[in-house]
């Protein structure tokens, strides 16, 4: 239960959770899609194989990954090449294997202690001042020395150039602050409830969007599809099933890049192939949509032409844009609110349009 001063968000009520949704391999149509159909019936053989060649080196990487859960080791432990801090690594691995997760289980275990997170996928709770001032000032450090290295690019950045990494060695007070902010906000419980274990904070993430990020906007540039569709930049992440905690470190309105969540999309029907296939294909580049990833996304066989990063594909007037359509909450609200959400649900955060957005993006499992 979270603390005085803590105040629940509801979505919109012009949002319509999504009831039914359910994936399948043809659920965006790119043998009839106007950036993928011609690449699709003129992909030669050479293509064809180095495409597989690329997805089968990188399923057998998400193979591993998934296995040690790779996205719930904390980043500390990660990044430590010692050999202590390998034996850490393979000690968090083996206890992450014998653990098991498994989604189905988590979503039907849910209980009341979750909220509206079994249901919606999302919950979004606002801190009080006191507690936020508190929170700026510790984070100020990283935002200054993240701020400082997206001043050394050319304005064309990639996404992970708007994100830093903080160190639970080198950042204790930041760390501090942020589990000491997630426990007195109840979103532990809520998280614990919907996982069906005892979460903890694993990673910490600031991030700095404004209007010269280019990563969101810069869709088949060769070709005259240039205008953004209403769910470009949706996305399932590419990772382990973890849940995200996006806290708002300035005021977001809808020009200012809110965090956007399609309600219900979290329960979304996916056999555990194609979440792979989704997943390997945003890892290894063949999602993108400049010429060169477009051609041998469509060199591959039917059956694996699927990506988690498929908003951009979508067509508003298919099934699955009108669905995305009508259960997408754009959450605008103050700084100090605190965005709590199943990354396998469909999403998209940073499309800054006037101003700047500074967020902290937590990894909570």
């Amino acid at each position: 239960m979270a603390a005085s001063g803590y105040l629940t968000i509801e979505p919109d009520r012009s949002v319509k959770p999504v009831s039914d949704l359910g994936w399948t391999p043809d659920l965006v149509d790119y043998e009839n899609h106007g950036a993928y159909r011609e690449l699709i019936e003129r992909a030669p053989i050479a293509l064809r194989l180095e495409a597989m060649t690329i997805f089968a080196v990188s399923m057998a990487k998400l193979l591993v990954k998934r296995t040690i859960k790779y996205e719930f080791i904390p980043y500390d432990t990660r990044a430590d090449k010692s050999l202590g801090g390998r034996l850490r690594f393979a000690g968090a691995a083996l206890k992450n294997v014998v653990r098991g997760d498994a989604r189905a289980r988590r979503l039907a275990a849910a209980g009341s202690d979750a909220g509206n997170m079994g249901e919606h996928g999302i919950h979004v709770v606002t801190m009080p001042v006191d507690r936020f001032t508190v929170l700026d000032e510790a984070s100020r450090i990283e935002f200054d020395r993240l701020a400082a290295r997206r001043g050394q690019s050319n304005g064309r950045r990639q996404f992970e150039e708007s994100r830093g990494q903080a160190s639970r060695a080198e950042q204790r007070e930041l760390f501090d602050v942020i589990e000491t902010t997630l426990k007195e906000a109840g979103v532990f419980d809520v998280a614990s409830a919907y996982l069906g274990r005892k979460a903890r904070l694993i990673d910490v993430n600031p991030q700095i969007n404004d209007t010269s990020d280019t990563f969101w906007r810069d869709i088949f540039p060769d070709t005259e599809l240039k205008s953004l569709p209403p769910t470009a930049y949706c996305h399932r992440d590419a990772s382990g099933g973890d849940l995200k905690a996006i806290i708002y470190m300035t005021d977001v309105d809808d020009r200012t890049g809110p965090f956007s969540y399609v309600v219900g999309s979290n329960r979304m029907k996916l056999e555990r192939l194609d979440d792979l296939i989704c997943e390997a294909n945003d890892s290894n580049g063949l999602a993108g949509t400049d010429a060169r990833s477009r051609a041998r996304f469509a060199a591959l066989p039917a059956r694996l032409r699927q990506k988690g990063s498929f908003g951009n594909d979508v067509r508003p007037e298919t099934p699955l844009g009108r669905e995305i359509g009508q259960g997408l909450w754009a959450v605008k609200a103050g700084k100090g609110s605190i965005v709590l959400f199943d990354t396998k649900g469909i999403h998209r955060g940073g499309m800054v349009e006037a101003g700047e957005r500074r967020v902290i993006t937590c990894v909570v499992g």
